[in-house]
């Protein structure tokens, strides 16, 4: 009798924990799915995808703009791509990152209303292309004199001198490159328009681009949402993935920075550099697209 009590209550004992270990699992299941349904949803809810961001599933949109010299053949674009409202009030929305170029670039293309942009900042391991495949005034701005590439724990304002920047407007056709370490940022200017199109961002090899906008600051991937002032939090998590944001103005020496005029130092376009990473990124795109 005893040993049939002790077979029952094995037997119940191993049927509550199958069925907890059932309800651990749908509840899990349910969470990734509604997780991914939210994301989905919020991408949809931040922008309206363009003809262009539809054809660049399809195919690589090639353009060319002989006024300029611009001529480029895009890489195809990511079918469901992550999109990111950022603290500069523009839209992110990531056509093509590492995990899918083989490591070699992140793409966004940056919808933009009047007086967006980032405040000044650099990336110490990421060199940086902005073009206007639309028609667009975007004021960017970067050192008037040539700068030696900022190394890793230098932090302009703190360590070595702030960076004298002027500025110049980019438009339709036009390609500026920014080198790994250089001070530079952006604002729309385009008089009006309620929001710039096709106005893209691609950096090499970008990792720390969308962890940055994530928000992410803990060993678990997690946001901490610290309490403490919005300058600091904004310069410790994004200089933990490698791209300082300083939104006083201490790197450029001044809090009026978006009102910097003046000449810029312009670096080479580099623009085989750049399609050669798009036509080598593609090998590693993915076959769900």
């Amino acid at each position: 009798m005893k040993q049939v009590n002790f077979l029952a209550g094995f037997l119940s004992n191993s049927l509550i924990t199958l069925v907890i270990i059932f309800v651990v699992t749908v509840a899990t299941v349910t969470t990734l799915q509604t997780a991914k349904a939210v994301a989905t949803l919020d991408n949809q809810n931040i922008y309206t995808p363009s003809a262009s961001n539809i054809r660049g599933i399809q195919e690589r949109i090639v353009y060319d703009f002989p006024d300029t010299g611009l001529k480029l053949t895009m890489p195809r674009f990511l079918k469901d791509p992550v999109a990111f409202e950022t603290p500069g009030k523009d839209v992110l929305i990531m056509l093509r990152t590492p995990a899918d170029t083989c490591g070699l670039y992140q793409m966004a293309e940056a919808i933009l209303t009047p007086n967006a942009g980032p405040p000044p900042h650099f990336h110490y391991a990421s060199d940086e292309w902005f073009f206007s495949t639309e028609p667009s005034q975007v004021r960017l701005y970067s050192s008037q004199e040539f700068q030696a590439p900022l190394q890793v724990g230098q932090i302009p304002g703190i360590n070595v001198d702030p960076i004298k920047v002027g500025s110049v407007l980019e438009d339709q056709g036009e390609i500026i490159f920014s080198p790994r370490g250089m001070v530079h940022y952006f604002r729309n200017e385009t008089p009006g328009k309620a929001e710039v199109r096709g106005f893209y961002n691609v950096w090499a090899p970008g990792y720390g681009i969308s962890e940055r906008f994530e928000g992410i600051d803990n060993l678990d991937g997690s946001n901490s949402n610290q309490s403490i002032p919005l300058a600091q939090k904004e310069f410790l998590q994004t200089a933990l993935w490698g791209i300082p944001h300083d939104i006083t103005g201490g790197f450029v020496g001044t809090k009026d920075y978006y009102n910097e005029r003046g000449s810029v130092f312009i670096h080479p376009d580099n623009i085989e550099e750049l399609q050669a990473l798009f036509d080598q990124g593609e090998a590693c795109y993915p076959n769900e697209g």
